[in-house]
């Protein structure tokens, strides 16, 4: 599903309202509790005023729908301890993020750094999906990446260029997780046990598409690891298949950045690490489908072969083996 594609999907986040109203200072009281203080000027045209704001919160990050209804200016001054990126479902916004302005729309969304002054206005019938990302958990993560420490906190162009082939790619894993979350089988009050993973997929993949202050060390003009941390890590990988474990995590088994790690799985193996995760998962569930007996819940094989939601699963088994897990399953040619 693209952006463009949910103009004509139901609201996201639907399961997840937080709140509704047309009083003006009840929606910016509101707001500021889940993102900062922020003046809230509507339009002339007021009457259209409207707001609605959809919000499942995560560890580190949230994801968000919001709208206003009728034109509004919003100013938010610095954010100081959160990430937001913003992407329109529908209509269009100006957005101002330190010296620089944004004309957000369609193909191009927008990221507020949270050191820089902000002030925005959104267009009438502007919709927008919204990923609040903490400040401290990006710059770790972007630490883990880089592998030293950095002494400010990232700072994002805050033009976000959706067209791009790797925010493409980004934009198609935030969709996902927002369809995984909007049926409730994570964030929100479901703690589910690949939380860690959604996000941290996330925040890493923002990172490595955006260009920041620190794209010129995600280059790969870094060293890759050893071909012993590659081995080190495969063997973390597969001795936890079902669990759920972070790329941080196996970077950290293999004594090395997760920079470090993608590069050397790009060398050894021609994927991403998450990439060859994903395929041993995916193998584990094939030979257990093949061996357990036909009565045997195929949820249940995908939660321990390290899969969180069904759906994907089957789709993802069947693009890799050409048939269903079902098919799989009552086909048996071992049973």
């Amino acid at each position: 599903m693209s952006v463009g594609d949910l103009q004509d999907h139901a609201e996201p986040l639907s399961a997840h309202r937080l709140f509704q109203t047309k009083e003006v200072d009840v929606a910016r009281n509101v707001v500021a509790q889940k993102f900062c203080p922020h003046d809230l000027i509507p339009a002339r045209n007021h009457e259209a005023f409207a707001v609605a704001h959809n919000h499942a919160a995560g560890k580190t990050l949230s994801l968000n729908y919001l709208r206003y209804g009728c034109e509004v200016t919003i100013n938010p001054g610095e954010l100081t301890d959160f990430y937001l990126v913003q992407i329109p479902v529908r209509g269009r916004a100006t957005v101002r993020n330190g010296r620089k302005t944004v004309a957000a729309g369609r193909e191009t969304a927008s990221i507020l750094n949270p050191t820089r002054d902000t002030g925005m206005t959104w267009g009438q019938g502007c919709e927008k999906l919204l990923l609040q990302i903490d400040r401290d958990a990006l710059c770790q993560v972007a630490e883990q990446l880089v592998g030293r420490a950095l002494p400010h906190p990232v700072l994002f162009d805050p033009e976000v260029t959706l067209s791009s082939p790797a925010l493409r790619a980004w934009k198609r894993n935030l969709l996902a997780t927002v369809e995984v979350a909007g049926k409730g089988v994570a964030f929100g009050p479901t703690a589910h046990k690949h939380q860690a993973f959604f996000e941290e997929r996330l925040i890493t993949g923002f990172l490595l598409a955006q260009p920041s202050a620190v794209s010129h060390m995600l280059s790969g003009s870094a060293r890759q690891c050893s071909s012993g941390q590659v081995l080190r890590a495969r063997a973390f990988m597969m001795e936890n298949l079902s669990e759920p474990i972070t790329i941080a995590q196996i970077a950290a088994e293999a004594d090395c950045s997760i920079r470090s790690l993608q590069l050397g799985f790009q060398s050894h193996f021609n994927c991403t690490p998450t990439q060859y995760l994903m395929r041993q998962r995916l193998n584990h569930a094939h030979f257990l489908l093949q061996t357990c007996p036909p009565e045997t819940l195929v949820q249940s094989i995908a939660f321990d072969s390290g899969f969180s939601h069904l759906g994907r699963f089957s789709g993802a088994y069947r693009d890799t083996f050409g048939c269903s897990p079902r098919e799989t399953l009552f086909g048996n040619a071992f049973a």
